[in-house]
């Protein structure tokens, strides 16, 4: 609970938190082992109690889902997405207890805890955050949202929050307000997830379905879709361009006409969890968290000796191993292919090609997204044209996501200007607005990372223009 003194104007960072499937993070700790944490448990560690000015800097971390219990239990809730209803009440309710207007509202996901956090933000923008007069309804208010595109549902309680309610939409909403239930005009400063997945940010395993280990809790989740809502002012999303498994779809944000959210979304070399931390070899989730800190250090506070210190352990985890260590952007892309999520069957992601989903069946249309504000980041250049390991360091990189893609390196100004750096389309037939894949430019926090390595550095900075022959990597496999 935040306490605040009568004389107080503080307006506070609320910042909810919400890690991957079986990540409990938060004590070090996962079932009697020591966990490797994912970047939202870093991103935690790295955000001070206080800002500068001394304003608290308050953080609701929830567990994963999935993160209690055996083997048998987690594998089981992991899979089938096993309470994820509860994650998304308990979050929003800590938000809505807590807060005061004026306060900023900060949420940061990873895989589920994404799921989470984007359906919090989708909460928010549908009734608002409720007051302390409506809070004793939320159960029946979360009911009646996630129900919102089921044509069949009945309420229970027709007659709450309020007397002969409508279904969930603007009127619904309006009377919430009314009645002083809710503040309409709350915020989400910034949403920060690390690859979302799902056509609806929740992965769905046909044969689970078929033989009904996994329910159909798609239907009772569906209450969102992946357009941004105006009561977001920030999106960031961190996207694994080699994740293969069909079930892993990323769920690509869009902003609708007339949306002013500021959104970035960059793909990054490795898998879901390369890029959301929880491998052993966390080099590649050092550069995703690098950058997604960076996109969060003009709102809130962190530690800057963080990211060096996440960097230098990794580095002694190679020593320890008596391993050489690897080049910035060459950690190890690991097989997530295993287990039951295997099942899914396999499919190649598709930067800039992704199609919008009908909320109401969950099933994809023929209407693709529309600015997505994509971005290609650095690391996958080094590691294709340097020639870095591929999967389980088999082969060289060769990112089969960019295959009708061709990488473009230009000096328009000649070779003392800067750059231009981009992957282009090389497919002519595809029902898709977007040509062109920048790549991101590296931010503060992201460049100090880079400068702990010299050589690759230099690469990254002053790369040859694609006119000429691509030099051979110089760096060596790894060991």
């Amino acid at each position: 609970m935040v306490c605040r003194s009568p004389e107080s104007a503080l307006d506070l960072p609320l910042i909810g938190l919400s890690p991957g499937t079986w990540l409990n993070s938060d004590d070090g700790m996962l079932n009697g082992e020591l966990a490797v944490p994912s970047n939202v448990t870093r991103m935690s560690r790295a955000i001070k109690s206080q800002s500068r000015d001394g304003i608290p800097q308050i953080v609701y971390y929830h567990r994963g889902v999935g993160s209690q219990g055996g083997i048998v239990d987690r594998v089981f809730m992991g899979a089938v997405g096993e309470g994820l209803g509860d994650a998304v009440r308990e979050a929003y309710s800590f938000i809505s207890t807590n807060y005061t207007p004026g306060d900023e509202i900060f949420l940061i996901g990873f895989s589920r805890g994404a799921f989470t956090v984007r359906a919090v933000a989708g909460m928010i923008g549908t009734v608002g955050l409720l007051t302390k007069k409506g809070l004793p309804y939320w159960p029946e208010i979360f009911k009646d949202v996630t129900h919102a595109h089921d044509k069949h549902y009945r309420p229970k309680e027709p007659n709450l929050p309020f007397p002969n309610k409508p279904r969930m939409g603007p009127a619904y909403r309006e009377e919430l307000w009314r009645r002083g239930m809710t503040d309409l005009d709350a915020m989400v400063k910034a949403i920060g997830v690390f690859d979302t997945v799902g056509s609806l940010g929740l992965p769905r395993i046909d044969p689970l379905v078929k033989i009904g280990l996994q329910r159909d809790q798609s239907k009772e989740m569906r209450f969102y879709d992946t357009k941004l809502g105006p009561n977001i002012e920030n999106a960031f999303q961190a996207l694994a361009l080699d994740e293969k498994r069909a079930a892993f779809s990323p769920a690509v944000w869009e902003r609708p006409p007339g949306c002013r959210t500021k959104l970035r979304q960059v793909w990054f070399p490795g898998v879901h969890s390369n890029v959301g931390g929880g491998y052993d070899d966390q080099e590649i989730a050092d550069i995703t968290l690098a950058w997604m800190m960076a996109q969060f250090s003009p709102f809130l506070d962190m530690y800057d000796d963080y990211i060096i210190q996440q960097w230098e352990e990794n580095q002694a985890y190679y020593r320890e191993r008596r391993k050489k260590p690897r080049p910035w952007s060459f950690g190890k892309i690991y097989n997530s292919s295993t287990g039951v999520y295997a099942l899914g069957g396999s499919k190649t992601r598709t930067p800039g090609c992704y199609y919008a989903t009908d909320p109401d069946t969950g099933q994809p249309t023929d209407r693709p997204l529309e600015d997505t504000n994509e971005y290609v980041h650095p690391s996958v250049r080094t590691r294709f044209v340097l020639r870095g390991p591929g999967e389980e360091d088999k082969g060289d990189y060769q990112p089969e996501a960019l295959d009708d893609w061709k990488l473009v390196v230009e000096y328009p100004d000649g070779e003392r200007g800067a750059p231009e750096i981009y992957w282009k389309a090389r497919f002519k037939d595809r029902n898709v607005s977007t040509r062109i894949l920048p790549e991101c430019p590296l931010w503060r926090v992201e460049r100090r990372l880079l400068g702990m390595d010299p050589e690759m550095e230099e690469e990254v900075m002053n790369p040859p223009p694609t006119s000429r022959r691509q030099r051979r990597s110089t760096l060596g496999p790894p060991p």
